[in-house]
Formats: structure tokens, sequence, C-alpha cells
């Protein structure tokens, strides 16, 4: 059965799910290495999984790594007309 992560272990979560290492993500949440250990750890129990790639699989499924990319791109720059669907649209 899955549990329910704590807010934090979902940061942690995301985060693994980009490849960062232990001390990227200690240093972007502000807090230990030995904590982020702790919180990989906990995530790793509470989902009844064994390797960060996992970690990785799940995030996905949940569709939370989708959800803090849009929120991203919401500052981002604009895209530009060439890197669109409109583009391809064009050249047929």
């Amino acid at each position: 059965m899955v549990r329910k992560l704590s807010t934090r272990e979902r940061e942690v979560a995301v985060l693994v799910a980009k490849g960062k290492k232990d001390v990227e993500i200690a240093t972007l949440l502000f807090i230990s290495r030995r904590r982020v250990g702790e919180l990989i750890f906990n995530i790793k129990e509470k989902w009844e999984i064994t390797s960060r790639v996992e970690i990785g699989i799940g995030v996905y499924h949940f569709g939370w790594l989708h959800s803090q990319e849009e929120r991203s791109m919401e500052h981002a720059a604009p895209i530009p007309f060439y890197a669109t669907d409109h583009y391809r649209e064009v050249r047929i």
C-alpha cells in the first residue's frame, strides 16, 4: 500500500526525480544532507520501494514532475515561434 508523503518528502521526491544528488537537494531546500537521506528513506519505506529510480517513476506516475514544470513555465520567457507546432504547420 502506498502511503501519502509529507510536503517536504514530496519536494525531495520531485528533486530526486529530476536527478539531483543529496548534496544539491540539501542546498536547494536549506536542510542537512543527513535530513535528505532520512527523507529519501521515508519515501522508500512509505512507497515500499528500494531505489531512487523508483522514486522518479512514482513522481512521474502521480504527475508531480509535470505540474511543477508547468508552474515554472509561467515565469519563463515566451517560446519562440519557430519552436512551436505552428512552425510545422507552416512547413507542411
